[in-house]
């Protein structure tokens, strides 16, 4: 039978645990999607065989938000800045491939205007603004002194990328 003392400790107990739900247990129902995301971007990246499967967990931990509209806005611009800096590295090294000092300078110009794009842009928008002229350096620097694996690398990018979305977007759910 219970005795009154033991029903206010099991009540302090239950509102103590419906506090710690409420404040920490969310905490680490964060961390557990977030080490589950990374785990199974990993899994897809060496499944598929990728050069670097550790760039795709690390961009898990760095698209992580605590809610998940706002994980999928982040990808969202991470994706787009990524395919805008892939695509004009690309034709810059078509126009530019056996020139290196025009395709330096063009470079330089494209990653001189995507941080400008961020600034005026204070959401996840210039996110998408960084990683255009991210992409588009590490795309550039290999290509100058060998414009032939400029297009692999590209493809490395895009498929890290993009295996990072599809784990994320099946945490989410």
């Amino acid at each position: 039978m219970a005795t009154p003392a033991t029903l206010v400790e099991r009540q302090t107990f239950g509102h103590a645990l419906r506090d710690w739900a409420r404040t920490d247990g969310l905490a680490w129902i964060y961390i557990f999607k977030a080490v589950v995301a990374a785990f199974l971007v990993l899994w897809i990246a060496m499944r598929l065989d990728m050069q670097q499967p550790r760039t795709a967990m690390t961009t898990v931990f760095i698209v992580m938000q605590p809610q998940s509209g706002m994980v999928l806005a982040k990808i969202f611009y991470r994706f787009c800045g990524t395919m805008v800096g892939l695509v004009v590295m690309l034709a810059l090294i078509g126009l530019f491939a056996q020139h290196p000092v025009p395709f330096l300078s063009a470079t330089a110009v494209w990653v001189g205007i995507c941080p400008a794009g961020a600034a005026r842009n204070r959401n996840f928008r210039s996110y998408g603004f960084v990683l255009a002229g991210y992409t588009a350096a590490l795309i550039a620097i290999p290509a100058v002194q060998h414009p032939e694996g400029a297009y692999l690398s590209a493809l490395t990018r895009v498929g890290e990328v993009r295996s990072t979305f599809c784990a994320r977007a099946r945490s989410a759910r």
